[in-house]
Parts: C-alpha cells; structure tokens; sequence
C-alpha cells in the first residue's frame, strides 16, 4: 500500500512539473510582439500599389505571430496585385520571412513579392 502511495505521489508531482513546465513555453511563445512591417518587391508599380493599400494590411503593431493572419495576409495581396496588376498572379509569388533577432520580444516581418 506504502509502495502505491509512492508512485501516486510521484506521478502527480511529475504531472504537475510537466503540465507548469509547458504552460510556461506557450506563454513565452506567444511574447514576440510585431514591431516593423517592410515589402520587398522588384516591381515598382507593384510596391506603390502594396504601400498605397497597407492601410489596409492584416499585420497590426504589437501583434503575437500567427499563422492566420499570414494567411490573411497573403491572399488580401494577391486579391489586390491581381485586380490592378495582373489577373494572373499566383499566390506563390507571395512570401514572408519573420526575423526575430531585432530586439527582446520583438519581430519584424519582410513580405516578398516575386514577379
């Protein structure tokens, strides 16, 4: 009976260190906060175009990474380059790097537009 106790005891307390231990890398994950948006794109019609509408943009300063709003973003530029650039535009055309090495907490997102 002893010996039951011991392992349920040692079950929770492993439990209880995994389930703490991994809820505190979710929160860290979701700390790095949106801080710079820039366009890389050869075309310069297409650039303009990109920077006359980013008002319009689904990335918002101080926003946690995530993968919907990537998305969002992507098909929102190709919906635009396509309707005022060219009607063949492929969404494969349309990239992001994230780079995370700015500061403490921070990114910055690059939107790479190839034509």
């Amino acid at each position: 009976m002893k010996t039951l106790k011991l392992i349920f005891a040692l079950l929770t307390i492993t439990c209880f260190i995994n389930c703490s231990s991994s809820k505190q890398a979710t929160a860290y994950e979701n700390d790095y906060k949106l801080d710079t948006i820039e366009y890389n794109v050869k075309d310069s019609s297409i650039k303009d175009l990109l920077y006359s509408h980013m008002d319009k943009t689904k990335f918002k300063k101080g926003q946690s990474i995530n993968e919907s709003t990537f998305i969002k973003e992507r098909k929102r530029i190709v919906k635009l380059i396509r309707k005022n650039k060219n009607p063949d535009f492929s969404i494969d055309n349309v990239s992001f790097e994230i780079d995370t090495t700015l500061s403490k907490n921070k990114f910055s997102v690059t939107t790479i537009v190839k034509q």
